[in-house]
């Protein structure tokens, strides 16, 4: 089974659910501690996870597709 390194500034998210990023501020034992802001109130909230519930943050790539000019000009 691969381990995940994690380091303090890294962007996560709970397996239990994955639409809020966390950043880890504190690592101990097994354990990330982390705190994220609440986008509606924008408050800042903090929680400690187990470092087995977590998994690093990737943003979706977006993809650019060249596309040429498909127009024909016939004189």
């Amino acid at each position: 089974m691969n381990k995940i390194e994690f380091n303090i500034g890294d962007k996560v998210f709970h397996k239990s659910n994955s639409s809020i990023i966390w950043i880890i501020e504190r690592i101990d034992d097994d354990e990330a501690y982390c705190s994220t802001v609440l986008k509606g109130s924008m408050e800042q909230k903090k929680e400690k996870f187990a470092l087995t519930s977590i998994e690093k943050y990737a943003p979706k790539q977006a993809s650019i597709r060249a596309v040429g000019s498909r127009r024909k000009n016939h004189f």
